[in-house]
């Protein structure tokens, strides 16, 4: 993998991982997002961009509503409640074993 800039990250909310800078998001988020918005970014992407600072309208169009969805997505997730906790049953080796 090449140097990355310091300050070009993953775009997902609170996501800091480094990424190149021609790159949306580190590879768990990208594939979080629902392909019809990859296929966005993708076809509204310039090569190059990256370096000129000169995305197209369509690619800022793109990116904001990625960005949206993103949001959402992770505004949705703090609305759900916690998972159960697992009930495990001690086996005989740690019958009697107190933890």
């Amino acid at each position: 993998m090449p140097h990355l800039a310091a300050e070009h990250t993953c775009h997902w909310p609170s996501c800091r991982t480094p990424i190149e800078p021609a790159r949306w998001g580190c590879a768990k988020h990208w594939f979080i997002l629902p392909k019809s918005l990859r296929d966005k970014v993708w076809s509204s992407y310039r090569p190059g961009q990256e370096v000129t600072k000169t995305p197209s309208a369509a690619y800022i169009e793109a990116a904001r509503e990625v960005q949206a969805w993103a949001n959402n997505y992770e505004a949705q997730r703090a609305l759900m409640p916690p998972p159960p906790l697992l009930k495990v049953k001690p086996t005989d080796a740690q019958a009697g074993f107190e933890f």
